[in-house]
């Protein structure tokens, strides 16, 4: 992950107001919905932990957390699907980033295997799912990416997927068949096939095209159920990673800055989100006489 520096004072006021309203609002809205969830699973939305059930609708921002026997399935009205496998981190669209062409998203993992199913439909948007390494597009088509500590992996088993690489303005085509890997601080590599080790440790439902289950939880509003609280280890990699994800979740996990022991945790690491400063001391921010 690339350090960030606390935000200047006078930044920070001027960001303080986008920093606690505006995207609050659109994290009400409904993203898509988990159809099937296996083993292990946390969900966490704003300030709470939640155990999720299937027929659970994700909202912008939450983020899923699969544990070493969990699996889940999220799908989308427009027939995409979208699996994770153990032991995965994901993040759901983050709202009011946009993008150029436009595209749903960007969905984010941190970590972890995720399989990306992308129906022809028309007038269909590109979907775009942003890694630490890497960011992937694909508008029709199935996609396996691997996010691991310090590289990730992409295999295209059908349709033809845009790699963009973190600080260039290239973009790497990755045909049906083809296999895209790129190590923290390289370039990436372009093979005709992914290796032995992706097939061998990728998740063995990702073989298969699972069934839809999405007309099952149509109408119906399932709830999750309340789980526990988190601690700051579980999400640091999220409030670390790119801008535009810790800027997201600044608003909508500010009350844990009243939690003493995830407060200390945010002070001490403020280095690495600065965006925090101005809820945890916003006596720097108020005007002087």
């Amino acid at each position: 992950m690339r350090v960030k520096q606390p935000i200047p004072a006078a930044i920070a006021v001027m960001l303080l107001p986008l920093l606690l309203s505006p995207r609050v609002a659109a994290a009400h809205e409904d993203v898509a919905t988990l159809t099937l969830v296996e083993g292990q699973v946390a969900l966490v939305r704003g300030p709470r932990g939640y155990v999720p059930a299937e027929g659970v609708k994700l909202k912008h921002a939450d983020i899923v957390h699969t544990g070493q026997s969990g699996f889940v399935q999220i799908e989308f009205d427009d027939g995409t699907a979208l699996e994770l496998g153990a032991g995965t981190r994901f993040l759901a669209h983050i709202p009011g980033v946009v993008s150029r062409p436009p595209v749903w998203g960007p969905h984010f993992v941190l970590s972890g295997w995720a399989k990306l199913s992308v129906p022809k439909r028309k007038q269909a948007q590109t979907y775009r799912i942003d890694s630490p390494h890497f960011d992937l597009l694909l508008a029709t088509g199935v996609a396996v990416l691997r996010v691991g500590a310090s590289e990730a992996a992409v295999f295209v088993e059908s349709g033809e997927a845009i790699v963009l690489e973190p600080g260039s303005a290239a973009q790497v085509a990755v045909g049906s068949g083809r296999y895209y890997s790129r190590q923290a601080g390289q370039k990436g590599v372009l093979a005709g096939r992914p290796t032995g080790q992706f097939i061998k440790t990728m998740p063995p439902a990702f073989r298969d095209t699972l069934p839809t289950r999405l007309a099952k939880f149509k109408g119906r509003d399932v709830a999750p159920k309340p789980g526990p609280d988190y601690a700051y280890a579980d999400v640091e990699g999220w409030l670390k990673t790119e801008r535009e994800v810790r800027r997201a979740l600044v608003p909508l996990m500010r009350a844990k800055a009243g939690d003493p022991d995830f407060r200390a945790e945010l002070v001490k690491n403020l280095r690495h989100h600065g965006e925090w400063d101005p809820i945890l001391f916003p006596e720097k921010y108020r005007p002087k006489d």
